[in-house]
């Protein structure tokens, strides 16, 4: 396995960024020997953090290093900023772009990666299982599955409201920044069921979807929001809850599991 920290500079947010990368080395290392790797591209999953984290907090707090080599799975890891994984106005930079087509493509131009929808997925936990929803459905050409931890979808409640609901982690001022004007966001791409309605509407495969929160989670009533306008459109996706809260023991448990639902392998039995 090569841990690999890349940085570059980014047309989409005028800037150099770093992300980080697991590059599984299927083939095997023997010392004193020369490794003969696989040329096979690999699948590619693309890891977005949570609000405050950044590229490094998968690697610190999970097991998604293990997860990766025993799958032979490449992991991207961006850092998304306090962005939602959307698109800034003001500061003229766009983590939508730069997640759904720039990093797709400059990753793939420098590791081995498989370029096929069906081996491109996207993921995250809390704002970053918001941003793995949303850049999801607007790159369905891209991401064939979507996995969302906990995701983190005030988006919903705000727009069903019209008003801006601080909660003691964002205020009004930074909703607006990231969500725009609160009474036009339930008919913008800034709500998962609006680009939901509008795939469906124009006949667009939609991206699988994993989508889980722990019951005790504060973000649980957003997420039972989302799972029961799938269930009225008559998408199909996995839903779970199940015990745990907005921490790493529930999303620990969920990243195995979902990785295990991205490669199509049988759930455990914890899972049935």
């Amino acid at each position: 396995m090569s841990i690999v920290e890349v940085t570059f500079p980014s047309y989409t947010l005028r800037r150099s960024v770093t992300f980080k990368a697991l590059i599984p080395n299927e083939g095997g290392y023997t010392p004193g020997k020369a490794g003969e790797f696989s040329k096979e591209k690999r699948k590619t999953l693309y890891l977005l953090h949570g609000y405050t984290g950044d590229c490094n907090d998968y690697i610190m707090n999970s097991n998604i290093g293990f997860l990766a080599g025993i799958n032979n799975l490449a992991v991207i890891f961006p850092s998304g900023e306090n962005s939602f994984y959307l698109e800034d106005i003001d500061k003229g930079e766009d983590f939508s772009r730069f997640i759904g087509e720039e990093l797709v493509a400059y990753t793939r131009s420098l590791f081995r990666l498989s370029e096929d929808r069906e081996d491109t997925y996207i993921g995250g936990f809390s704002m970053g299982g918001y941003g793995a929803m949303i850049n999801g459905l607007r790159y369905p050409e891209t991401f064939s599955k979507i996995i969302s931890l906990s995701g983190a979808y005030i988006a919903l409640n705000i727009a069903d409201a019209g008003v801006y609901l601080p909660d003691g982690v964002s205020d009004e001022k930074y909703q607006r920044r990231i969500f725009g004007e609160a009474e036009q966001l339930r008919n913008s791409n800034k709500d998962p069921r609006f680009c939901l309605e509008n795939l469906k509407a124009a006949g667009t495969q939609i991206p699988d979807i994993y989508l889980v929160c722990g019951a005790e989670d504060f973000l649980i009533e957003s997420n039972r929001k989302l799972h029961r306008f799938l269930i009225e459109q008559e998408i199909a996706h996995l839903y779970k809850e199940g015990e745990g809260v907005h921490n790493w023991v529930y999303w620990n448990k969920h990243l195995e599991l979902s990785v295990q639902w991205l490669l199509g392998k049988e759930e455990s039995e914890q899972d049935k």
